[in-house]
């Protein structure tokens, strides 16, 4: 790819060579204040996961009420907030009004708490305090400590997936809360229905179906862990006027079928003297065999194994968080330096961070085998060599972020506008978000 030389400044000059890690200028940190909205998290450049911590709770509006400190939870994140409620796989970058926060989940030791309690009383709930000490990132990768169970937090992302990496003190017994409750610009009644089912000891897949900004958003995942499950339960917060025969079951612990409106579930697992535990997360718009064929292609290595007694199965190498956080860094480098620019530390950080951020929004929006959820919200085949996008706000985007792709990255831009065509053509001219339409 050819690079583009860009002065900034003609004295006190530090250059960044074709030999140097362009990601070390980049500080996600920037615009998490405030109303900068953003986030500090992992994400692949355009890619469908942007694994971040959200530190607050704060709904749209209570009985309808329009609740005026939401605004400042576009992304999820508030660098003057002292606790994180957990990571969630889904959040826009630098908008002025917001959705997502998909498939929140929080690791932690103890007694099982299932509400996220709150910034005033942190301990009547599964979130914890954290310091901005133990922070660390850079694209494709974030870090921070859990301070109430001292566990170490480690996120990277692939263009279909997030990567968690959890070190919990030795001896403590693993666990983990998966929240499909939680939203940014949540309000009672956000998501209309969730479900969750334990394949096997590894593997969790579900989905959930949201009424937000986006007025219909089907989000489908399948999560793959390092050591097998021991124990696990849930609770529906929501009121279920009939319940069939399933009645006649604990559905609440150890039950492999979860659904509901307002589901949190609880994982405990199996012990051993490994203090580390990972969680591979892959998302699908179109179903949890699109979320599996997503985590199959970027996280996991399915082969045929011979076995002892002749026969063969299906097994899978799982690619450690190093392996892809190495591949996340690369392609970042490869975005990233395009450019080569000048200037003293301040102003590479601003301008490296910048172009970073014109690297988030839009998101692909397909699966590995090109099926995407179309704004009709039928299923779509997306011709050979082409990527879906979506997270279009078009009223900003058209004047300078598109502009700028069409000369940086024009294979992607040329991408979008097919995409925005088809939006046209399905409904009407209008901003896009995942599976619907903005209406701007």
């Amino acid at each position: 790819m050819r690079k583009i030389i860009l002065p900034i400044i003609m004295a006190t000059m530090v250059t960044v060579s074709a030999q140097n890690d362009y990601t070390q200028y980049v500080n996600p940190i920037i615009g998490t204040n405030g109303m900068g909205h953003t986030f500090p998290g992992a994400c692949y450049p355009f890619g469908g996961v942007q694994v971040s911590p959200d530190t607050d709770t704060i709904p749209h509006n209570i009985n309808g009420k329009y609740q005026p400190g939401v605004y400042d939870y576009c992304a999820g994140y508030q660098y003057r907030d002292k606790t994180i409620v957990g990571f969630s796989h889904t959040h826009f970058s630098g908008t002025g009004h917001s959705d997502m926060g998909d498939i929140l989940l929080m690791p932690f030791t103890g007694e099982v708490q299932l509400n996220p309690g709150t910034a005033d009383n942190p301990d009547a709930g599964y979130r914890s305090r954290f310091s901005h000490e133990t922070e660390k990132c850079s694209p494709g990768y974030y870090e921070v400590r859990l301070s109430d169970d001292d566990i170490l937090v480690q996120l990277t992302a692939t263009p279909h997936c997030g990567i968690h990496k959890y070190t919990y003190p030795k001896g403590e017994t693993q666990k983990l809360i998966v929240d499909l409750n939680h939203a940014i610009y949540n309000y009672d009644g956000k998501v209309l229905w969730a479900s969750l089912r334990m394949e096997d000891p590894y593997t969790l897949t579900g989905y959930r179906i949201t009424n937000g900004w986006a007025r219909e958003n089907y989000v489908y995942f399948a999560i793959h862990f390092s050591k097998p499950v021991a124990h696990y339960g849930y609770q529906d917060f929501g009121k279920q006027n009939y319940h069939g025969f399933w009645r006649r079951f604990d559905l609440n612990h150890n039950f492999p079928e979860m659904a509901g409106r307002k589901v949190v579930a609880w994982i405990e697992f199996e012990q051993d003297d490994d203090p580390v535990l990972e969680v591979h997360v892959a998302l699908s718009a179109v179903s949890t065999d699109g979320a599996m064929i997503n985590l199959e292609a970027e996280a996991l290595r399915p082969y045929r194994q011979q076995n002892a007694n002749g026969t063969t199965s299906d097994a899978f190498h799982r690619l450690s968080f190093d392996e892809i956080f190495q591949s996340t860094q690369k392609a970042w480098n490869e975005k990233l330096g395009i450019y080569e620019a000048e200037g003293t530390p301040n102003q590479l950080a601003m301008f490296y961070t910048s172009l970073y951020h014109t690297m988030i929004n839009p998101s692909i929006y397909q699966d590995v085998d090109g099926q995407y959820r179309g704004v009709d919200h039928n299923i779509h085949q997306n011709e050979e060599g082409h990527t879906n996008y979506t997270i279009f706000s078009l009223w900003d985007t058209y004047r300078a972020e598109h502009p700028l792709l069409n000369i940086i990255d024009p294979k992607s831009a040329a991408d979008m506008v097919v995409m925005a065509a088809k939006v046209y053509t399905m409904f009407c001219p209008c901003g896009a978000m995942p599976g619907t339409k903005t209406g701007v």
